[in-house]
């Protein structure tokens, strides 16, 4: 029997503090055959690859894509613009389309 080929991507072991309401929903979850650890690396592994994916897409998002109504209409729901300021604003909005 020939000896397992050792790794390149060493395990280091670390030290973590969580809530232990957290603790015991991973253990209700896991049972005696499934690895704390390798469950927490899968974990980890999904954020990365997450947060990696979030960052792509705010660098290829367009905001020119978004049109310039539905832009207004998103700063008069959320309240950075005033009623009179949306009307002026969707007004020239409305003239600019129809020059084009």
């Amino acid at each position: 029997m020939t000896p397992r080929p050792r790794s390149n991507d060493k395990v280091v072991p670390i030290s973590i503090g969580i809530p232990s309401s957290l603790m015991i929903r991973l253990e209700n979850i896991l049972d005696f055959h499934h690895s704390r650890s390798r469950w927490v690396c899968d974990a980890i592994k999904t954020k990365l690859t997450y947060v990696k994916e979030q960052k792509k897409l705010a660098k290829t998002f367009d905001y020119n894509s978004i049109p310039t109504k539905y832009l207004i209409g998103m700063l008069h729901a959320r309240h950075i613009i005033e009623d009179d300021t949306f009307t002026l604003l969707m007004k020239q909005a409305e003239e600019t389309v129809e020059q084009q």
